[in-house]
């Protein structure tokens, strides 16, 4: 064999293996991007089922006879849950602050401060009103209204 044969073949693998990295890297690029596509708009969907699940499985464990109401606390509409554990009352203030679905959770009578509360998920609006029977929740989230509506059993 003459060195130019030898000279081509090599030239002819580093092209082929320069080829492969060239499309291994774009391949790994898509796949990264679909995979943050992917999980993008998981987080997003997640993020809308948060706050209706969480006011329900709050309202569910408080769900007595006068213990929910819509309130102005502190200049913030607020859920109000009031419970008494062990003899001490208690009050529950679901509210939207700052750009968050918030709880506050307190001894009765202490000064509600809204700054304080945990903050549950990104919501930007909320909108409550109790009925007999019927709590109506709406919730502004990216520009995006969810109605939640929950029956309340404990007047029946």
């Amino acid at each position: 064999m003459s060195p130019a044969s030898h000279t081509i073949s090599g030239v002819f693998v580093f092209l082929l293996l320069g080829i492969f990295a060239v499309f291994s890297t774009v391949m790994v690029l898509l796949s990264a991007r679909a995979y943050k596509g992917a999980v993008d708009r998981l987080a997003e969907h997640s993020a809308a089922r948060i706050a209706p699940a969480y006011l329900r499985s709050m309202v569910r464990a408080d769900d007595e006879l006068d213990v929910i109401s819509v309130e102005d606390a502190a200049g913030v509409a607020a859920l109000t849950l009031r419970n008494v554990y062990d003899g001490e009352a208690y009050v529950t203030r679901i509210y939207c602050w700052d750009g968050m679905l918030c709880e506050w959770f307190s001894a009765e009578g202490r000064e509600f401060i809204p700054a304080e509360g945990e903050g549950v998920c990104a919501c930007e609006t909320m909108e409550a009103q109790v009925q007999p029977g019927l709590l109506s929740v709406r919730l502004k989230q990216k520009d995006q209204w969810t109605q939640v509506h929950i029956a309340l059993r404990a007047g029946r």
